[in-house]
C-alpha cells in the first residue's frame, strides 16, 4: 500500500515526522509539502519507504487568494504526477490539504481521510464564510474525518449546518497525537504527598501572547503575596521574533522578578525530561491550543497540570483527576487553580491511564486500519 500525505504544516510541526517514522515499517509513503518561497525544508527524515517532497510554491498573495492557491497546488501535483501509484490519501488539515484531497478524488477517484486542526475551526471556518461551500464538499466526500479531541469536534459542529453534521457524523473519529517514546519509556509516578513551603512551577512553550504567560506571572505574584507558599516559575521557550514587542515586555518583566528562571529554548531530550521532573506543577493557561502535548509530557513525569477551560486538552482531561482547568483570561482564577492543585497534591497518585494512549505505535495502528478499510 502507498499513501500520499498532503501536509502543508509539516515543517512547523515535528509530530508528523514521528507518525511517518512509525508507519514506515508497513506503509510506503509520499509526502507533499508545499512551503512559502522564503522557507527552507525542515524536519527532514530519511526512511526506506518515505519520500518527502518539499515545494517552494506558496507566495504572499496566496494569503488573500485562497482559491487561487488551491488551483496552483493542485496543478503542481498533477503536473509532477505525485498522485501516481497511490492507493490512498491522508490530508493533514482541512482547508488546504483537505481541499486538494477532494479535488484529487474527483479527478482520479482516490479515497481520502482528512484531519481538522484548530486553525481550520477558529480561524478559517469561523471567519472565511466564502470558503465553506468547498469545505462542506471536502467533509462529505471524505471516508473519515479526524479530530484530535472531542472538544474540537464539538466546536466545529456548533458552527456547521445541521444537515452537514447529519451527513458526516457517522464517519468522525477522535484520534490523539502521540508523544515521543522518551516520555513513555521513562514514566514517573506522582509523589502523592503534600507539598512543602516552596512550590516549583514550570511552563514549557512558545513565548507568545495567546499562551497567557504574562497573566500567569501576574497570578503567581498574587499567590506569593497572599499564601504561605513560596512559588517559583521556570520558563522554557524560544525567542519570539514574530511578536517582538510582546517578547520584549516579557523579558523586561522576568528580569525584575527573582523567582522566575527563564532558560530559553531546550531541545526535547533527557535535559528537558529532567526539567519536568524537577518541578511540582506544570502551568500553561493557553488559549486556542490544538491540543498541547506538553501537558501529556508533564503528566508522564508525574506532574499535575493547570490548563485552560474549554480547550482541546480540557475535553480530554476533564474525566480524569490530573490537575485544574481555569479561565485563561482571569489571573485571579489562574491563581485559584494553582492553589487548588497545591491543596490536593497528595491525592494525585497515578496518571498512566491518561498518558499511555499517546503511544505513536498504537496510533499508527489505528491509521493503518483506516487506510486498509477505506482503500
Amino acid at each position: 500500500m502507498k499513501i500520499l500525505h498532503l501536509n502543508s504544516y509539516y515543517i512547523d510541526n515535528h509530530l508528523y515526522a514521528q507518525l511517518f517514522t512509525v508507519l514506515n515499517a508497513d506503509v510506503e509513503q509520499r509526502v507533499y509539502i508545499p512551503i512559502k518561497m522564503d522557507r527552507e525544508p525542515e524536519n527532514e527524515v530519511k526512511l526506506n519507504q518515505l519520500e518527502l517532497v518539499f515545494e517552494k510554491i506558496i507566495k504572499p498573495f496566496h494569503k488573500y487568494n485562497y482559491f487561487g492557491k488551491i488551483r496552483k497546488l493542485f496543478h503542481s501535483i498533477r503536473l509532477k504526477r505525485f498522485y501516481e501509484d497511490v492507493n490512498y490519501i491522508h490530508a493533514h488539515n482541512l482547508f488546504t490539504d483537505g481541499a486538494l484531497a477532494y479535488k484529487l478524488k474527483k479527478k482520479y477517484n482516490i479515497n481520502y481521510i482528512v484531519a481538522v486542526r484548530t486553525t481550520d475551526i477558529g480561524l478559517q471556518y469561523r471567519l472565511m464564510w466564502h470558503r465553506r461551500f468547498l469545505i462542506h464538499r471536502v467533509l462529505k466526500n471524505a471516508d473519515c474525518v479526524v479530530f484530535i479531541s472531542n472538544t474540537y469536534r464539538d466546536k466545529l459542529f456548533a458552527m456547521m449546518p445541521k444537515s452537514i453534521i447529519e451527513e458526516i457524523k457517522h464517519k468522525v473519529q477522535v484520534i490523539p497525537n502521540g508523544i515521543d517514546d522518551l516520555w513513555l519509556t521513562n514514566l514517573k509516578k506522582p509523589i502523592a504527598k503534600p507539598l512543602k513551603k516552596e512550590v516549583k512551577l514550570l511552563y514549557v512553550g512558545q513565548i507568545i501572547k495567546r499562551k497567557n504567560l504574562l497573566l500567569l506571572i501576574d497570578a503567581i505574584q498574587q499567590l506569593n503575596k497572599k499564601t504561605k507558599h513560596n512559588f517559583t516559575l521556570t520558563i522554557v521557550g524560544p525567542e519570539n521574533s514574530s511578536e517582538a514587542e510582546y517578547y520584549k515586555q516579557f523579558l523586561e518583566l522576568t528580569n525584575t522578578l527573582p523567582w522566575i528562571d527563564y532558560k530559553g529554548k531546550i531541545k526535547a531530550g533527557e535535559t528537558l525530561l529532567h526539567v519536568y521532573r524537577d518541578c511540582d506543577i506544570f502551568v500553561m493557561p493557553s488559549k486556542n491550543e490544538l491540543f498541547g502535548l506538553v501537558y501529556i509530557e508533564a503528566l508522564s513525569q508525574g506532574k499535575p497540570v493547570l490548563y485552560a477551560s474549554g480547550e482541546g486538552i480540557d475535553g480530554y482531561l476533564k474525566n480524569y483527576d490530573v490537575g485544574q482547568a481555569v479561565d485563561p483570561d482571569d489571573s485571579a482564577n489562574i491563581a485559584e487553580g494553582i492553589n487548588t492543585i497545591v491543596n490536593n497534591y497528595k491525592n494525585y497518585t497515578d496518571f498512566d491511564d491518561v498518558v499511555l494512549p499517546f503511544n505513536w505505535n498504537n496510533i499508527a495502528k489505528v491509521y493503518k486500519k483506516l487506510y486498509v478499510r477505506n482503500e
